[in-house]
């Protein structure tokens, strides 16, 4: 059975279409296909193929032309599903659809309430395209054939709209059950307790996701960070190199995912994830603090993410703080500096609760059953 995801927004390497959902498929008997929009050309990898229909330089030509590009070489490639992952291309997907094949929508966020966040959009615009975006999403979800959501939440919402095909399949991290266990003595890595104190953060380097907090932050309390994504915001980037926390910054730019772990995870001694209050993040389940613990990294986390509040307590893998509070980030920070058996205890609670639960071996299963039971069972 042939496959093909669709993105124009994302990176042909992000983690959740191709290292988990592209590569989970592939690895159970799928001839798999990946349509991407980022100028690098097409190529194979790990048996998947993957097609670049070109990058476009504005947002707005983005808009206009990539959905319609991307169509069409789904057309041409042609697939028994077709699997996409752009609210964008809600509308345009339906141009797929034919009695002998099926369309997906992987619903990564709640895109409605992303038009309040957006920077782009002014204020007093925001409510209209809220409403806009809703309606959208609640007449084209009806019409196609299965919805896969990121979070319960966002389930809750498609089923509210009488969509009857959802299933919940999380982000979670991947996890190598075939290696040793860490433990203090058989983690390959320097031990936490004796690396130098460094913090990390890796994800996306936006005003909403905390980054003048997380430099104000370490500058107090007086330990290097490690800064790994890209900043989407030229202005907000400079406007961070103006911070005098900004020389205690080793700034790394976009890393691949299998990179992370040597030149990131293995040199830090705590995860930071201080995102900040808004709509779209009060729900979410924010991957990086779960690849945090997978690193065995105690975290100092968001209290605005219900998610990382109730891991954070019920594992205790860390500590929960209203990242607004620099004073009180700053002293989360230094306590796992001044204690660091009980980091290093932190770190590896974290870590058994993603291999015993928060892991992508069992939401995999959850997008397999979908794909071999509920989509054709009719």
């Amino acid at each position: 059975m042939k496959v093909v995801h669709i993105t124009t927004v994302h990176q042909r390497d992000d983690a959740r279409i191709f290292s988990k959902e592209c590569v989970s498929l592939k690895d159970n008997g799928f001839d798999v296909a990946l349509i991407v929009a980022d100028g690098k050309g097409d190529e194979i990898k790990q048996g998947i193929k993957i097609y670049d229909i070109g990058i476009y330089s504005s947002r707005i030509k983005r808009l206009l032309f990539s959905s319609k590009k991307a169509i069409k070489k789904a057309k041409e490639i042609g697939g028994d599903i077709f699997h996409f992952h752009d609210p964008d291309l809600l509308i345009a997907i339906r141009s797929l659809k034919s009695k002998t094949n099926k369309v997906v929508f992987d619903s990564h966020e709640d895109f409605p309430i992303l038009m309040y966040q957006r920077p782009y959009i002014p204020i007093y615009l925001r409510k209209i395209f809220f409403l806009y975006a809703k309606h959208t999403e609640k007449t084209t979800a009806k019409k196609i054939d299965a919805i896969v959501t990121a979070t319960d939440k966002i389930k809750d919402k498609f089923v509210s709209y009488g969509v009857k095909n959802v299933v919940t399949v999380k982000n979670y991290p991947i996890i190598d059950f075939n290696q040793e266990d860490k433990t203090i003595n058989s983690h390959k890595s320097l031990p936490l307790i004796e690396r130098e104190p460094k913090a990390c953060y890796v994800g996306g380097l936006t005003k909403i996701r905390g980054v003048e907090q997380m430099i104000n932050s370490c500058e107090k309390a007086n330990i290097p960070l490690i800064l790994v994504g890209p900043f989407d915001d030229a202005t907000y980037f400079q406007q961070m190199q103006t911070l005098s926390g900004w020389k205690n910054v080793e700034y790394l730019g976009r890393l691949p995912h299998n990179e992370l772990k040597e030149k990131v995870y293995d040199k830090a001694t705590i995860g930071l994830n201080l995102l900040l209050d808004a709509p779209n993040h009060r729900d979410a389940i924010p991957i990086k603090q779960l690849e945090y613990m997978n690193a065995m990294l105690p975290v100092v986390t968001t209290s605005y993410i219900n998610f990382c509040k109730q891991i954070t307590k019920q594992t205790q893998c860390g500590i929960v703080v209203e990242p607004d509070d620099i004073e009180q980030t700053s002293m989360a920070i230094k306590y796992l500096m001044k204690n660091p058996q009980q980091a290093m205890n932190m770190g590896i609670n974290g870590y058994k609760a993603v291999k015993e639960k928060y892991n992508w071996a069992i939401e995999k299963d959850n997008l397999l059953k979908l794909y071999t039971e509920e989509l054709f069972k009719d």
